[in-house]
């Protein structure tokens, strides 16, 4: 079982490739008990989340080079000694040894077991930083890059319950179909569900997988953050409506703005992988949503297939570094720096065409799943200072922290000929 783990981790990091395909592609080749497949997941997981303060931990015992997959077997095992109390040492220190001696020989497995044993020995190295900042970055294993971005644009009170925050099981939640049923049956109806605190469509459950119940497979309920809920509403298309969705997988917004709208109008949804549009057809036809077309193709390129001012409501869900659902995608936080900077570009030619695409007296949103202001509320400032007719109605930013809900940001705006940014 820990082997599973240790594979998982050695492959996410030697091909930097995204943990959950990892996860998932290791779970399904392998027959594992249900709780085998759930631990796994929780070493895999808390592994990567707390890998700078691992390191921290494992750096006094390391003396020269390790090999890529002895690092990936003692970042697990010491996630397992420090996190999980629970499980003897001895299950954790045995089976590390025994992976290092198939895969290397004795000698390897020998030094395995002394840096093991040594770290028992020892105990937790408390930590010892520079400042203050240093110290949150090795105490919540958050790059010290994005401890000072953060602490830059938001303060440090802000920054430390962000970083906090990332390592916190953020809340379980679907979104009621109100084409197919109302929240308030679904809750009169399942007591094992309990209304959101941030979304009127929102169902929070404890655990399990609302994949498998019948509300999903019936299309009452689909799986959707409470942040992310907002968005539709924010936009809040009226019945039979011309609408643009340009970066539409998997659907989740798409298939919400189709239920505000009652199935009238018409909505296109777009997404630059071919692949990712069997998954908006899919939702869409699970859910009822029978306005929407999707199609594939870069939505940069759009205005080579509409004439300006088409439009009537448009989202740009646009894509981001994702600094607000770290909590759930561990890896993002480990990005470098500047791969924000191609991001920020490519949001803003997006919203050029959707400044065309909309017509005059139309209205749009912004959204992001990221808590940057650079993609965010600059972001907007520097579109509306190009666009002077383009005016912010209203705009929020949702910290994960606030309500164990992903990190987003969104802003309402209106085209018209006369309009001053007010933001």
């Amino acid at each position: 079982m820990r082997k599973v783990a240790a594979d998982i981790i050695y492959h996410y990091q030697t091909k930097q490739s995204y943990l959950n395909i990892e996860l998932n592609a290791a779970l399904e080749k392998t027959p594992l008990s249900r709780e085998d497949k759930d631990l796994i997941t929780r070493i895999v997981y808390g592994t990567v989340q707390n890998e700078i303060y691992l390191m921290y931990q494992l750096e006094p015992f390391i003396h020269g080079k390790i090999k890529a997959y002895e690092r990936a077997v003692l970042l697990i095992s010491f996630y397992q000694l420090i996190f999980l109390t629970k499980i003897p040492t001895y299950a954790v220190c045995n089976e590390a040894v025994d992976m290092i001696k198939k895969k290397y020989g004795m000698q390897r497995s020998k030094l395995m077991n002394a840096i093991l044993r040594n770290f028992i020995r020892q105990g937790v190295r408390p930590i010892e930083a520079k400042d203050e900042l240093d110290y949150l970055s090795i105490e919540t294993s958050t790059p010290l890059w994005l401890v000072k971005l953060l602490n830059k644009q938001l303060g440090k009170e802000k920054a430390v319950q962000i970083c906090h925050s990332y390592l916190e099981k953020p809340s379980l939640a679907g979104r009621v179909n109100t084409l197919k049923a109302s929240r308030d049956e679904i809750l009169a109806e399942y007591p094992i569900f309990k209304a959101g605190n941030l979304s009127e469509d929102a169902i929070l459950f404890e655990k399990g997988n609302i994949a498998h119940h019948e509300l999903f497979k019936s299309g009452k309920v689909t799986i959707q953050d409470e942040s992310s809920q907002l968005v539709a509403r924010f936009l809040n298309p009226k019945e039979n409506s011309y609408v643009l969705d340009m970066c539409s997988a998997p659907g989740s917004k798409t298939t919400h703005l189709s239920a505000l709208m009652n199935n009238t109008g018409k909505i296109e949804a777009y997404d630059i992988h071919e692949h990712k549009i069997q998954l908006i057809e899919m939702n869409a036809e699970r859910l009822g949503a029978l306005n929407i077309t999707a199609h594939a193709m870069d939505s940069t390129q759009l205005r080579a297939v509409y004439p300006d001012e088409t439009f009537d409501y448009l989202l740009l869900d646009a894509p981001c570094s994702g600094l607000g659902v770290v909590a759930r995608k561990p890896e993002i936080k480990y990005q470098a720096p500047d791969s924000m900077d191609g991001i920020i570009t490519l949001q803003r030619q997006l919203l050029e065409v959707a400044y065309y695409l909309l017509k005059t007296g139309g209205t749009m949103v912004y959204s992001t799943c990221t808590i940057n202001k650079k993609e965010n509320q600059m972001q907007m400032e520097s579109f509306m200072k190009l666009h002077p007719n383009m005016r912010c109605v209203k705009e929020q930013l949702i910290l994960p922290y606030e309500y164990h809900s992903d990190g987003f940001y969104m802003c309402k705006l209106t085209k018209g000929a006369d309009n001053e940014s007010n933001l």
